[in-house]
């Protein structure tokens, strides 16, 4: 059986600033993300992108050779100082971005972890990527601020 072609199809992808562009969907390539929800005495950690200036889970794009709790834990640690582990998959988020100049066909991955060795008092965000880290509380996140797949992740942990 023959694999299915792009050609002539376009996909419309969001970049960091919310403008919609449309690609050639020959032009997409996958990127499998994966997101660290760290839960500590009724907060959850959040990072302020330096990008988009939206409150995100710490985490990011998986390399190939990686797990996606390997990826997950290794783009936490980059974003906060701090070694965690994945211990439960919340959630899963499916969408079309473009991001630096390409289009990607993302797919997020959202995990519940804790922390290797107890989490440290201080927050130290990668300068490059985050603005600010903080503790929420669980019941006043800034949900206005966020990516709707993220507060959709949110809602998956605090249900299950």
């Amino acid at each position: 059986m023959k694999p299915p072609s792009g050609k002539g199809r376009r996909v419309d992808c969001q970049d960091l600033s919310g403008r919609v562009q449309s690609y050639n969907a020959e032009e997409l390539r996958f990127r499998p993300a994966a997101y660290g929800m760290l839960v500590r005495d009724g907060t959850i950690l959040l990072a302020r992108s330096r990008f988009t200036g939206l409150w995100d889970f710490p985490g990011g794009g998986v390399e190939a050779f990686e797990s996606l709790a390997e990826g997950m834990a290794r783009e936490f640690f980059e974003e906060t100082g701090f070694h965690v582990r994945a211990e439960s998959l919340v959630y899963v988020a499916e969408g079309f971005i473009a991001m630096f100049g390409h289009p990607y066909h993302s797919l997020r991955f959202y995990y519940r972890c804790s922390p290797v060795d107890g989490v440290a008092e201080a927050l130290q965000p990668d300068v490059n990527e985050v603005a600010e880290l903080r503790w929420w509380p669980l019941d006043g996140i800034p949900r206005t601020q966020m990516h709707t797949h993220d507060v959709q992740a949110f809602q998956h942990l605090v249900n299950a």
